[in-house]
């Protein structure tokens, strides 16, 4: 299946959802919008001058990429939502920004365009119904934790020279057929202002645990040149003889350290959002309706 077909599943899906959610929906009670933000990750490529550290501590700042999304919510409960949404993430690393001398000799660089498709519920635990304390509540304050499962399609790439990329799942650069395909488990905090009951102002964070270590194209041992299958893949694996001056370390044959398989991938992402929310129908409306009708003809 190609990007393009998976994109369009991931859309028929999403508005499926929200038809489903209208349909449904009592006053007020369901939004739909759009978000942008920024997305970074944790993985083997990059890092400080210590061995991998967990969360934000082994981030690099400078290779923050682009996020953004569109989503529906639908309000169960005055403490509880329900949320779908379709999500691209970039995320990017260079070992050339690392000062870990393993690292930097290492010289592997990467950036995957991540999609992916996220059903996730929203717990509410503070709100103000009017901010300023005016009485007319025109403005409402509202923040949530949440957690979801996230199926996403990955496609890392490598570099030889920061230019030119090439899918790197292809080449098997450590042997290994890895999937296109994965689960991640999404939990993060939100907020955001509901005006006139209409227009929604938020932030998201969201950190996705995955369950593959191949975001980023490493994880094990240096692969011999012949289970790769071809020039071009062992020359993506290993790219240490590039780098001819500083001190690095000597350990970049078949069988050597590459990656860390104790510790899966993941990756984070921060938006703002808008989406204006949805006046759905009362449920005893029609039937109200109808019944008063019949009432007048008699």
């Amino acid at each position: 299946m190609n990007q393009s077909k998976y994109i369009l599943i991931l859309i028929s899906t999403f508005f499926s959802t929200l038809s489903f959610a209208q349909m449904s929906s009592g006053f007020y009670k369901s939004d739909i919008g759009l978000k942008l933000g920024a997305a970074n990750y944790l993985g083997e490529i990059g890092g400080k001058e210590k061995d991998r550290r967990n969360f934000i501590w082994d981030m690099k700042i400078p290779q923050t990429k682009t996020s953004f999304g569109f989503f529906g919510r639908k309000r169960f409960h005055d403490y509880v939502a329900g949320s779908v949404a379709v999500n691209f993430n970039r995320i990017k690393g260079d070992d050339n920004l690392s000062t870990n001398v393993g690292r930097v000799g290492r010289n592997l660089r990467f950036r995957n365009d991540i999609i992916d498709l996220t059903l996730r519920a929203e717990g509410y635990f503070y709100k103000i119904s009017d901010v300023g304390n005016r009485g007319r509540y025109y403005a409402s304050f509202e923040t949530y934790g949440h957690f979801g499962v996230t199926g996403f399609m990955s496609n890392p790439k490598g570099s030889l020279d920061g230019t030119k990329w090439t899918p790197l799942r292809p080449l098997k650069t450590e042997g290994v057929d890895y999937k296109k395909y994965g689960i991640g488990i999404p939990v993060g905090l939100g907020f955001y202002f509901t005006y006139k009951r209409k227009h929604r102002i938020g932030w998201d964070l969201t950190w996705v645990t995955t369950f593959t270590d191949y975001l980023d194209d490493i994880s094990g041992v240096y692969a011999k040149p012949e289970d790769m299958g071809t020039t071009e893949a062992a020359q993506y694996a290993n790219q240490s003889a590039a780098v001819t001056s500083g001190t690095h370390l000597a350990n970049y044959l078949p069988g050597q350290k590459r990656g860390d398989p104790t510790h899966n991938d993941s990756y984070m992402y921060t938006t703002l959002s808008y989406s204006y929310v949805l006046k759905g129908r009362y449920k005893g409306f029609a039937s109200s309706s109808r019944n008063r009708g019949k009432r007048g003809r008699r």
